[in-house]
């Protein structure tokens, strides 16, 4: 079978006891020629390993914020936290490392962004409006304009994945968060920043595909055919793996 096998990190609703995941992150990988599976984190903690195995590459979504304790900090007061799902959190982290060490291609969007970093020893700005990040101009990162929308600009390093996939400089996203990623881990670069500093996305140096963005591409997509290049990028470098893998 030569269609590669994407795994979809899902939410927990705790009152409905559900599992969630927007339909868009699925609808994106199957139009660029994977096939996407969902994975139900809580249920399966301690079988990252065998996720990783079977999988040719892993998009980890968007969704709560993450637990301040994984990259060694208490949550700080002044600012409105998300709802943390802890086991979510450790299912996830543990997903990227085990994904790292298998060299397996990873996309991260939003919250999946946070994740590769802190899951690499990075860390994550706690709220990025509290002051602790220092931001001239202050855009606005929770925007109110609908999710296909893009209100802000971001600026590409030149010689990066990202250039290389949207041939730009800048372009226009969506914004939906309150957080960022702070420190980058030794093994990833930044390769993109928003114009009032926040980092916008990063890519391993060692591996073939790990990229993660904080915009929502999947919300763009229909569109904006130059995002859904992105995920064909993705894809095509999980058939890769794929083929190496059966090989």
């Amino acid at each position: 079978m030569k269609y590669p096998l994407i795994g979809i990190t899902t939410s927990i609703d705790m009152q409905e006891g559900t599992y969630c995941s927007k339909s868009s992150y699925a609808a994106c990988i199957s139009q660029a020629g994977g096939i996407p599976v969902l994975l139900p984190a809580d249920e399966c903690i301690g079988r990252e390993g065998n996720y990783v195995k079977r999988l040719d590459g892993i998009l980890f979504a968007g969704g709560g914020d993450i637990h301040p304790h994984f990259w060694g900090e208490e949550p700080l007061d002044g600012f409105e936290m998300g709802n943390i799902l802890p086991q979510r959190d450790s299912f996830e982290i543990r997903l990227c490392q085990i994904a790292e060490e298998r060299r397996l291609p990873m996309l991260g969007i939003c919250r999946g962004i946070q994740i590769m970093a802190v899951a690499s020893g990075g860390s994550i700005h706690q709220d990025i409006d509290t002051g602790l990040l220092k931001r001239t101009p202050r855009v606005r990162h929770m925007q109110k304009a609908p999710d296909w929308c893009e209100t802000h600009k971001v600026q590409f390093v030149s010689d990066t994945r990202l250039a290389e996939i949207y041939h730009a400089q800048e372009i226009l996203v969506n914004s939906f968060h309150h957080q960022s990623v702070k420190k980058v881990p030794e093994s990833y670069r930044v390769s993109a920043k928003s114009t009032d500093g926040v980092i916008e996305g990063i890519e391993s140096t060692i591996l073939p595909f790990s990229v993660g963005v904080q915009w929502h591409p999947e919300r763009t997509a229909q569109k904006d055919q130059k995002t859904m290049v992105l995920f064909k990028t993705f894809v095509r470098y999980a058939a890769q793996y794929r083929e190496e893998k059966i090989e």
